[in-house]
């Protein structure tokens, strides 16, 4: 038992260890990832984009929502 507690130990120091090294530099909001994706999509297609305006979701009642899948 006390074998796999020292492993455990170990593991568990060299993963915070990893962890406290990764530079914090690089994390982004989700803002910024966003803007980053579309200035890549941009730079890869360019020309003009369709902006549509923002829509209002709305919820589907389960109880009421009858889809229509008769197929011809």
């Amino acid at each position: 038992m006390s074998k796999f507690f020292v492993i455990a130990l170990i593991f568990a120091a060299a993963i915070l260890y990893l962890a406290d090294a990764a530079p914090a530099s690089n994390l982004l909001d989700a803002k910024a990832t966003i803007d980053a994706i579309i200035a890549s999509y941009n730079q890869h297609y360019p020309g003009h984009s369709v902006v549509h305006p923002w829509e209002v979701a709305s919820v589907i009642d389960v109880h009421t929502f009858h889809p229509n899948l008769h197929f011809n």
